[in-house]
């Protein structure tokens, strides 16, 4: 059904596949609910996803019904990703919905995902088919801040940050000169953050901590020596220049109780309830799925767990301009969630004892320093953006409880 309205949809755009967990043909009733939507899919036949997995694809969308989410395949090629939740059929009618009525609940169901598809910004003309596809521009933009970096250079947020010789009003004057002087310099000038999450983070001696897009490690080096010798300090980042860059600085720093981990911060490759805080600096609003990450972070923090990141948030609307330019996500900048929405996306994923602290608020002249060069009308712009940007300190908790009830699952945090 989902590669049936996605045909529908962009058919003309994409090569557009489906696969599932066996091979056959359709159910009846599910041909029969399409029709009813306007499209037949009689003549189809579902295929295996097994030959699928090692492919490369642009875009890969997941399907499974709630209560599997966990098991859906990963797909290692992929350059984007997404999931797609929605309500098992067979799980409907065991519960007593009629099968065609629950075939109907799920064909509805991913028609909506479709149209929601639809509507999001892409980084093609006008409105198509997924979101922006900013990963890909992420690992290209980090990779080479890291190569400038081995090379003599400085590593910068954003390319109007880079021009101005990375006095950009995001990145710039974070650390103090004891946490500078303790770590390479490689590791400082590597530094792509907008806040220093270990400095307010309270680590304690002992306790494991994970850094999500840890760039050239300096946040993972910090939080080493403030957890010692019996605690662990874990980085992880996508980029593999940036990966070799880290490793380095750890050798240089002679730290042991580091590990730098290769993965993506929304499929972490670390068990469940396996981490004592979280800390990440100005990456989580480069990802397209917030709700992923968070999600989680969440699963593997343990119960009481310490949720304390430096991000950009946004107060009030930010303008499209901003919104559609890939370089600015990058840049840390339209990647960045409104506070409120920052706020409401935490609670959804589970955490409690939700906290915005403002560290550093942004003036218009910060703004027409950071829009320079993109292409942006700077003094249109500059006056829509005054004081909406800020880095803050964004802290939360993985409650400590677990809530046992006979009534049906209300969230994350009842699978604590």
């Amino acid at each position: 059904m989902a590669e049936a309205f996605l045909r529908e949809l962009a058919g003309d755009e994409f090569e557009i596949v489906s696969a599932g967990a066996e091979a056959g043909r359709l159910d009846p009733l599910a041909v029969a609910a399409m029709r009813e939507a306007g499209i037949d899919i009689s003549s189809a036949q579902t295929k295996v996803v097994d030959p699928y997995l090692r492919q490369r694809f642009h875009y890969v969308i997941t399907l499974c019904d709630r209560e599997k989410e966990r098991s859906c395949p990963i797909f290692p090629g992929a350059i984007w990703r997404q999931h797609w939740p929605v309500e098992s059929p067979v799980a409907l009618q065991q519960a007593g919905l009629d099968h065609g009525i629950a075939v109907r609940h799920a064909r509805d169901e991913i028609r909506r995902h479709v149209v929601v598809c639809r509507k999001a910004p892409s980084h093609r003309t006008g409105e198509r088919i997924i979101n922006m596809n900013v990963k890909e521009t992420v690992r290209e933009k980090y990779g080479a801040a890291a190569r400038r970096v081995k090379s003599g250079g400085s590593s910068c947020c954003g390319s109007a940050a880079s021009s101005c010789g990375c006095a950009d009003p995001i990145t710039s004057n974070l650390y103090d000169a004891n946490e500078t002087g303790n770590v390479p310099e490689e590791a400082v000038l590597a530094s792509l953050g907008c806040g220093n999450p270990t400095a307010l983070a309270n680590l304690n001696p002992g306790e494991t901590v994970l850094d999500l897009g840890s760039g050239g490690g300096i946040d993972v080096l910090l939080s080493a020596q403030r957890v010692g010798p019996t605690g662990k300090a874990y980085g992880l980042d996508m980029t593999d220049e940036m990966l070799a860059l880290a490793r380095e600085n750890q050798r240089k720093a002679g730290v042991d109780n580091v590990e730098f981990l290769k993965g993506e911060i929304e499929n972490i490759p670390l068990p469940d309830n396996s981490v004592d805080v979280i800390i990440s600096n100005c990456v989580i609003n480069l990802s397209g799925d917030k709700d992923r990450v968070l999600s989680e972070a969440f699963r593997v923090l343990k119960p009481g767990g310490r949720f304390a990141v430096s991000d950009v948030v946004v107060r009030g609307e930010v303008p499209a301009e901003v919104r559609r330019s890939m370089e600015l996500w990058v840049g840390c900048i339209a990647g960045a969630m409104e506070e409120y929405e920052y706020v409401r996306k935490l609670a959804k994923a589970g955490f409690v004892g939700i906290d915005v602290e403002p560290t550093r608020v942004y003036s218009i002249q910060d703004a027409r320093q950071f829009l320079t060069g993109e292409g942006i009308d700077v003094d249109a712009i500059a006056p829509q953006v005054e004081g909406r940007f800020m880095s803050a300190f964004i802290r939360a908790e993985k409650p400590s409880f677990r809530i046992n009830s006979s009534k049906e699952c209300c969230g994350p945090a009842c699978c604590s």
